[in-house]
């Protein structure tokens, strides 16, 4: 493929020559973030995929943190950045970005992307399959410039952070062979990342994407009235329930086939719905309202540009669009994603979280082995 040829290039002009194998620790730093998944990841891997329709580019994404689009889908930091800073390491660039050093990782993770090749295949996404290619040639580069020592030193001193299945739930019809196939998908992308050194993987379940507001919008839409007492479309978060269920079972079962492997499962779903039940107390003022977009729960325009002064409807839309003063008063920035106030109250508690949230255990827990700075510091 061309384009990895010329991000080869890029690659090995970025890696420093100077940089040496870290001497072994009883508590070493980590010193690699390696992060595979969909927009709830996305550090701006769409944005460089040549007519992609699921890109985020535009104001007023990442208003809050970045002051300007970076291709997250949401206002500022994601859960991969809070993991990356909580670690010691420099955000992560997408791995399309040019010039980008991949030295503290990368993040491959694309918006729209699924475990399986056909989720979303023609609207310009990368799948779990060719983020692993991905890997693959990331890998092979350090290998060839900095030698076995140093690669095989980086990955057993580096994490892998998964977030996959949602796009495939929502763009299939959920079966059990859905299910086996994804959760096939996802067994053997965790093995391929063992078997090329790293040992630290952790997984983000699928969040209960029946209280999104475009879930909500289209309920209220088609006067859908069997609802959860939180206003969810329940059938779709049962869904949800069962897949992050077939997940965690097969977290324990790698874990005991693979006795190296320190693996976690971090389950939002229990995060989010005591934050639906008693926003206030969680510091929340709007949970079901998206920050930013337009229509019925600002969910039936796209939140793009939503705070241009100029914008006027045309033809094309119904409603106007609106972005709020506070994205820290909303759980949600869009239709579908947290606000960074939100990414970051799912990330304290996976870090201090009790099992029911963080299985095996919390992250502190996980990071037990390693000399970790701190927590995520509060936005």
């Amino acid at each position: 493929m061309e384009a990895l040829r010329v991000l080869t290039i890029v690659f090995l002009a970025c890696i420093s020559t100077s940089q040496a194998v870290t001497p072994p620790s009883t508590n070493p730093q980590v010193q690699g973030l390696f992060v595979f998944g969909d927009s709830a990841l996305d550090g701006g891997e769409n944005t460089y995929i040549p007519g992609s329709k699921i890109v985020s580019a535009v104001p007023p994404y990442g208003k809050t943190y970045f002051s300007k689009p970076t291709g997250r889908w949401t206002d500022g930091r994601t859960i991969a950045d809070f993991l990356a800073q909580a670690l010691g390491l420099p955000l992560l660039p997408p791995f399309l970005e040019p010039g980008a050093n991949f030295l503290s990782g990368v993040n491959f993770a694309s918006a729209g992307a699924g475990l399986l090749d056909e989720t979303n295949v023609h609207h310009g996404v990368i799948s779990m399959n060719q983020q692993l290619r991905q890997f693959r040639n990331v890998t092979n580069e350090y290998r060839k410039e900095k030698g076995v020592e140093f690669t095989n030193q980086l990955l057993k001193n580096s994490v892998a952070l998964f977030s996959m299945g949602a796009n495939d739930i929502a763009n299939a019809l959920p079966s059990p062979y859905l299910f086996q196939q994804m959760i096939q998908a996802y067994s053997s992308a965790i093995q391929e990342i063992y078997s090329y050194g790293i040992k630290h993987i952790i997984i983000l379940l699928v969040p209960p994407i029946g209280c999104t507001p475009n879930l909500r919008a289209l309920s209220a839409q088609s006067r859908n009235t069997n609802l959860t007492p939180e206003g969810c479309t329940g059938i779709i978060n049962i869904l949800v329930d069962a897949y992050n269920t077939q997940l965690q079972n097969l977290a324990v079962k790698l874990h005991h086939d693979f006795r190296e492997l320190n693996i976690a499962t971090l389950n939002p779903s229990p995060v989010i719905m005591n934050v639906l039940k008693n926003p206030q107390k969680y510091g929340f003022k709007e949970v079901e309202k998206a920050c930013c977009g337009g229509g019925p729960f600002n969910a039936a325009e796209f939140c793009g540009d939503a705070d241009k002064h100029d914008w006027k409807p045309d033809h094309k839309t119904k409603y106007a669009k609106f972005v709020c003063d506070n994205p820290k008063d909303y759980l949600y920035f869009d239709s579908n994603h947290f606000t960074e106030a939100g990414y970051w109250f799912v990330m304290k508690n996976f870090w201090h979280g009790s099992y029911n949230i963080a299985r095996p255990s919390s992250l502190d827990f996980f990071f037990a082995g390693f000399n970790v700075p701190n927590p995520p510091p509060r936005p």
